[in-house]
């Protein structure tokens, strides 16, 4: 074998072996979500309910998170000409914060710079 493939081998097998580690490691989260979803005491059909009341509209997108070191149920609400990021407690239902989504103001912002 010549060292041209030997190289190419060598760079193959690494890759090989970022894409399996990486794969565990997704697998992990997984399960891990999966962990955090069957002990909550909150259902996400709940926590979307909460969300949609609390920020007057429909919900567009909902999922667990790891909110720093807490799994919380982000609901990502549409209403009133708004966006609506709403953070979920998944043990007790309340809403623990409540943000104008950054992905409008960003696209407003970068329509009125386009305009200068």
């Amino acid at each position: 074998m010549n060292k041209t493939h030997s190289i190419i081998l060598g760079a193959l097998a690494a890759t090989v072996l970022a894409i399996g580690a990486q794969a565990a490691e997704n697998g992990r989260v997984e399960r891990d979500d999966a962990a955090a979803l069957a002990q909550a005491k909150v259902s996400i059909s709940q926590a979307i309910s909460v969300a949609e009341q609390h920020a007057n509209g429909k919900a567009a997108r909902a999922e667990l998170e790891d909110e720093n070191g807490k799994m919380v149920y982000g609901v990502e609400v549409v209403g009133a000409g708004k966006t609506t990021d709403v953070k979920v407690d998944i043990n007790t239902g309340q809403v623990l914060s409540a943000k104008a989504d950054q992905a409008d103001h960003e696209g407003n912002e970068n329509e009125h710079e386009g305009r200068d």
